[in-house]
């Protein structure tokens, strides 16, 4: 069986990875999102097993016990594999750092950056014992290398992320059953984040005509092609090799 532990399942990029994954009845899909998704019926047209936790990620006192919960439906004597996507991210507060309110910072800092980083410690406290490959793949963004002005929380979060995910390879690649571990940058992709970068003032955001035009000109990714771009990188036997991906490519089969 494999596992995978995908949070922000409940829209974009997260709902489309669980819809390519329900195809395998070998799977095994834990979701997790602050809003409820009803996969009930979508479960019923495939094989694979699938479990939902409603949870916030701004809650980060609740992880250790949320994952808990998660590995008690982890069938030790069946788990040829288990993955942890962090996938969940918001771009708020957008404008200069001066306007942004306090706990919009907090909130932005504790979703894309601190929720990620508490899942992984979580993931590999709860695997170390586990003789099965192991892999953590990390939704990161060229706003962590490509900066644009106000987005300063959202981009040094992700470069956060990007930091952190350099030290734990360098932590896990010399263990004989090590945890591989890939932060990625997506691309532009059609989803929640860019519908609230188009509807942002250009008081507040300069750049913002830039995304409309991408927007018009149909230069979007979809999250369906991303999806499958990511679990291609998921799956490839060179994972780890590379920590920071920066482009995404499909390969022809």
């Amino acid at each position: 069986m494999k596992y995978f532990i995908i949070t922000g399942t409940s829209r974009g990029i997260g709902e489309s990875l669980v819809k390519q994954l329900l195809h395998n009845q070998d799977h095994h899909i834990i979701c997790i999102s602050r809003n409820e998704h009803n996969f009930v019926d979508i479960e019923k047209e495939y094989p694979a097993h699938i479990s939902y936790f409603s949870f916030d990620l701004n809650e980060i006192i609740g992880i250790d016990h949320l994952f808990q919960k998660i590995f008690t439906l982890v069938d030790e004597q069946n788990i040829n594999s288990i993955y942890l996507i962090n996938n969940a991210g918001i771009l708020s507060p957008i404008g200069p750092v001066e306007e942004n309110e306090s706990e919009e910072i907090i909130r932005n800092f504790n979703v894309n950056l601190l929720a990620p980083y508490l899942f992984t410690a979580n993931f590999i406290r709860h695997t170390n014992h586990l003789k099965v490959d192991k892999r953590i793949l990390n939704i990161s963004s060229g706003s962590a290398k490509y900066l644009l002005p106000s987005q300063s929380a959202y981009s040094t979060a992700k470069a956060g992320v990007d930091s952190f995910s350099k030290s734990i390879h360098l932590e896990q690649k010399d263990k004989s059953h090590p945890v591989k571990i890939v932060s990625v940058y997506p691309g532009m992709i059609d989803t929640q984040l860019q519908t609230e970068i188009r509807s942002t003032s250009t008081e507040k955001f300069p750049h913002v005509e830039l995304f409309k035009q991408l927007h018009s000109e149909g230069n979007l990714q979809t999250p369906d092609k991303t999806a499958e771009q990511l679990l291609e990188l998921l799956y490839s036997a060179e994972y780890g090799a590379q920590t920071i991906v920066e482009e995404l490519t499909l390969n022809d089969h």
